[in-house]
């Protein structure tokens, strides 16, 4: 069997392909500008810098705590694409502001927190609106490849993003990573423009906003495979997955690497997601994902307590592969579980509901993370996540439901 057909058959589809090419450039340029932004925020902040840069983290993901709710409803009621394509659009003009204020020598702490919050919404609209677009765009029986590649354009970007902006973190001025990311988020908007596809959910047209959106709560949670994942994904974000936010404390201070430690240990996570990503890629039998799901949130801990013992940027970057890999693989699995047995008339509104537990509890935990790393070494903070969210995995075993889908896979 060829490559292509083994690894990447969703990408045969033209649709699907522009909507994945565009994904990988917008992803690549958020990472980038994340990793630029928190290093421009510790230096800016004149006391307590990881606090700054965790409220950073928090203004960037408070968004996917409301906005799912409304995004939920529109891409089940309204054209997908266009949703997508006005999500590139709020991204773009949250670069160019940025940027701007960056080259006129006027950012300042505040101006961040704002243009991240909008970032934010733009972000999780971005995602709500393509995991609902791309079961639209491709077979059925090729719904597990399409959302692995979604993923990876999620994570794997990490490391091409981070990647080509690290020469440049080690400079006194980094006010062109910006710039390069303004162009990026251009580029995503022209590829998105070009899908063709029209799709939509189906929505009760005779209640509004909140009952529609609460039909797909009372569907999760009464479903449950559904609700054993989403509290899965809910603990795994909050726990060991925030951990963006002390990594300017753990480059700075824990490794000495500064700012181009930061860009290294992102690229490493994005390396870690590609690898992730290509192991998944050819697989479609549940009790394999099933089984994957399991081993991928046991080591994501793993990860975490080889990056909070590690004092040399060596085996930090060792930790961040595993981090990536195990990450990307659990959150991977846990999208085509969800996916897989969502109907798609639900689909947009599940998959913003899935957004609220994963990135929106997961802002809190960055804020918390931040503030907590200017008290105490953030090695403890990592550890003790690491081995809170073991502890839930384990015990989630006695339960019927999770013990099902670690052995069988989603289809039970």
């Amino acid at each position: 069997m060829r490559i292509k057909e083994r690894f990447l058959p969703s990408l045969s589809h033209r649709n699907y392909r522009i909507v994945w090419i565009g994904h990988i450039v917008g992803e690549s340029s958020s990472w980038a500008l994340g990793a630029a932004e928190g290093w421009l925020i510790f230096n800016l902040a004149e006391n307590n810098p990881s606090s700054w840069v965790g409220a950073v983290f928090f203004a960037a993901m408070i968004p996917w705590f409301f906005a799912p709710i409304i995004v939920g409803f529109l891409t089940d009621r309204f054209s997908r694409r266009n949703i997508l394509i006005a999500a590139y659009i709020l991204s773009l003009f949250h670069g160019i502001i940025l940027t701007v204020l960056i080259f006129m020598g006027l950012i300042e702490i505040w101006h961040i927190l704002v243009l991240a919050v909008l970032n934010g919404i733009a972000r999780a609209t971005h995602m709500g609106a393509i995991e609902a677009l791309a079961a639209n765009l491709v077979p059925s029986n090729q719904l597990p490849n399409a959302y692995t590649l979604i993923s990876a354009g999620y994570y794997a970007t990490r490391l091409i993003g981070p990647g080509l902006i690290a020469p440049l973190m080690g400079l006194s001025n980094i006010k062109w990573i910006f710039l390069v990311c303004v162009v990026g988020y251009a580029v995503g908007v022209y590829l998105v423009s070009q899908i063709t596809v029209i799709s939509t959910g189906r929505i009760d047209p005779n209640k509004g906003l909140l009952s529609n959106t609460f039909s797909g709560f009372r569907f999760i949670y009464s479903h449950p495979v559904l609700r054993s994942v989403m509290y899965l994904v809910m603990f795994h974000c909050t726990l060991v997955m925030s951990f963006e936010s002390l990594l300017p404390a753990v480059s700075e201070n824990q490794l000495g690497s500064g700012g181009q430690g930061v860009a290294y240990m992102h690229m490493m996570i994005g390396l870690g997601a590609f690898i992730a990503s290509l192991c998944l890629a050819p697989v479609s039998d549940q009790a394999t994902l099933g089984r994957l799901f399991v081993l991928s949130a046991i080591i994501s801990s793993l990860g975490n307590h080889i990056l909070a013992i590690s004092r040399s940027l060596i085996p930090a970057l060792v930790g961040t592969v595993i981090i990536g890999t195990s990450h990307a693989a659990f959150m991977t699995i846990a999208t085509i579980i969800i996916q897989s047995v969502s109907p798609d008339y639900l689909r947009g509104r599940i998959t913003s509901i899935y957004l609220i537990h994963a990135g929106g509890l997961m802002s809190f935990s960055y804020f918390a993370n931040g503030v907590l790393a200017d008290l105490y070494n953030p090695s403890i903070i990592l550890a003790a996540g690491g081995i809170t969210f073991l502890i839930v995995v384990l015990g989630s075993w006695i339960i019927q439901t999770p013990r099902t889908i670690y052995t069988k896979g989603a289809l039970i």
